[in-house]
C-alpha cells in the first residue's frame, strides 16, 4: 500500500489506468461524503494562462479511511535560474505520528518551471521511505533534448533523451492546471519519473459537485480527471484514479482516489488553501 502514499503528482500521472476515450453519464458520486451531485455537461471558465506568484495548498491523506499524513504542493515564487524566469514549485510528503511508527515517509520535490515554455528545467527529489533514500537531481536540457541525472546517494550520474518539452512529475500537475479542457476530451503531454519518459493522457469524464468537509460547506464545481500512462508503449497500470479538479479558472485539485490491490486504497483531499506567504 505504501507506494500509493508518496506524491499526489505520481498517483496521478503514472498510477492511473482509464477506460477508452469518451463521455460518461453525469455522475453522482457519493463515497465518503466528498461528491454530492451532478451537474450540467458544460465547462463555462477557461483556466488562467498564468500561475499564481505563490500558492500553497495542503492535503490530507488517507488510507482505507485512517489518517495517515499530509501532502502540501505549493508555488514559491518567480525567480531567474540560467536566464530563464521559472516558477520555484515545492511539494512534499510527510506520514503523521502514529503511522511514522508502522511506515516513515517525509519525501521532497522541488521544479523549476519555465514561465513563458511552460516545461520544466530542473527537478530535485529527496526522498524519506522507510529505509529508501534517495537525493537526485535532473537537469533538462530542453533545447537540445537531453536531461542529466545525479543521484546524491551513490554518486551514479545518467545523461538520457527527453521528448520536446517534458515534465517532472511536480510541474506536470501545474502544467495541467492551464491547459484548456472540455468534457469528453483529453490531454497529453510526456513526463519524466525515475529517469524514464511516460506518455501521460488525461481524459475529462464528466462534471459533478464536491462538498470537501475540511472546507466546510461550500460546494465545489469539479471535473473528473481519469489519467492514463504509457511507458514505452505500454500501459502502466497499477490502479485505478478518480481525480476531481476545480471547474473554475484555477482548476484546483479537489481530491483524488486511488483504488489498487486489496486493502490499497488511498485518498487525498484538500484541507487549506493559503495564497500570501506567511
Amino acid at each position: 500500500m505504501f507506494k500509493y502514499m508518496s506524491c499526489l503528482m505520481i498517483i496521478l500521472l503514472l498510477y492511473g489506468c482509464a477506460g477508452l476515450p469518451g463521455v460518461r453519464n453525469i455522475e453522482v458520486f457519493d463515497e465518503k461524503d466528498y461528491v454530492v451531485g451532478g451537474l450540467q455537461d458544460t465547462i463555462n471558465q477557461a483556466a488562467y494562462s498564468r500561475l499564481p506568484d505563490y500558492e500553497k495548498l495542503t492535503f490530507e491523506v488517507r488510507w482505507l479511511g485512517i489518517r495517515v499524513g499530509t501532502l502540501t504542493t505549493s508555488i514559491m515564487g518567480v525567480k531567474n535560474y540560467k536566464g530563464r524566469d521559472v516558477y520555484l514549485l515545492e511539494a512534499t510528503m510527510k506520514t503523521n505520528d502514529f503511522f511514522s511508527k508502522i511506515y516513515k515517509i517525509e519525501d521532497r520535490f522541488v521544479s523549476y518551471l519555465d514561465v513563458e515554455k511552460l516545461c520544466s528545467l530542473r527537478h530535485e527529489v529527496y526522498r524519506r521511505d522507510g529505509k529508501y533514500r534517495k537525493d537526485a537531481i535532473t537537469e533538462f536540457d530542453q533545447a537540445n533534448h537531453k536531461a542529466y541525472f545525479k543521484n546524491f546517494i551513490d554518486n551514479s550520474e545518467k545523461i538520457f533523451d527527453i521528448p520536446v518539452g517534458v515534465h517532472d512529475t511536480l510541474s506536470a500537475c501545474y502544467y495541467f492546471m492551464v491547459l484548456p479542457l472540455k468534457l469528453g476530451g483529453g490531454v497529453e503531454y510526456y513526463v519524466c519519473n525515475n529517469e524514464s519518459n511516460y506518455h501521460f493522457y488525461g481524459f475529462v469524464r464528466s462534471k459533478a459537485t464536491i462538498r470537501l468537509p475540511a472546507m466546510g460547506k461550500k460546494k465545489w464545481e469539479a471535473i473528473l480527471l481519469e489519467p492514463y500512462a504509457q511507458l514505452k508503449g505500454k500501459k502502466v497500470d497499477k490502479g485505478r484514479v478518480s481525480a476531481y479538479f476545480s471547474a473554475d479558472k484555477r482548476r484546483l485539485p479537489l481530491m483524488a482516489t486511488v483504488k489498487g490491490p486489496i486493502f490499497s486504497e488511498v485518498t487525498i483531499s484538500l484541507v487549506k488553501i493559503e495564497e500570501k506567504a506567511e
